[in-house]
């Protein structure tokens, strides 16, 4: 079923607005819980599951601007985070549209594989490269603690915005 176009702009702000939303409680100490030292990338679940099911576009721009948010916040990796949530918000709704269904077990998969992946890359590019002191740590310490609390939080995620995407594609009733 086809949306309006007001109904689609609606979706598509409402989308946007959930994405800034997660970005402030991520990057806020008072919002975001830390266990053991690891942070949840917050971002990173909620851009996808929310990519998933739209059409590759919508998806790639909904990451696209969670990850500028996010870089926003930033002074290190200006670009990164945007690059990596609209390539993997892009292929995860493109694999959706053409080769998966929209289940559980898919959106887990992407999003479990999205944080493994980004904090594998950052771990890499950020931490090693530079040669930083004690940087072979780091992995054990933070990053991979960090990936695991961001898909345990992957769960929770999806099923709020599982609710949340029902009440925006549903079509209003005409009399």
């Amino acid at each position: 079923m086809e949306l309006s176009a007001k109904r689609r702009f609606f979706k598509g702000a409402v989308l946007a607005a959930l994405a800034l939303i997660s970005v402030l409680i991520q990057n806020t100490p008072a919002l975001s819980i830390e266990i053991g030292g690891a942070r949840c990338f917050l971002v990173l679940p909620v851009c996808i599951v929310l990519g998933i099911g739209e059409n590759e576009a919508s998806a790639a721009l909904l990451g696209l601007f969670g990850g500028m948010l996010w870089d926003i916040s930033s002074s290190v990796h200006m670009g990164f985070n945007a690059i990596f949530l609209c390539i993997f918000c892009f292929f995860s709704s493109a694999f959706i549209s053409v080769i998966l269904r929209n289940t559980f077990i898919t959106n887990m998969l992407f999003t479990v594989s999205a944080s493994f992946l980004y904090a594998l890359l950052y771990w890499l590019i950020f931490i090693i490269i530079k040669g930083m002191d004690g940087a072979q740590n780091t992995l054990f310490s933070f990053y991979l603690p960090s990936a695991i609390y961001t898909a345990v939080v992957s769960v929770a995620v999806y099923f709020a915005a599982k609710s949340i995407k029902r009440l925006l594609n549903r079509e209003k009733k005409r009399a």
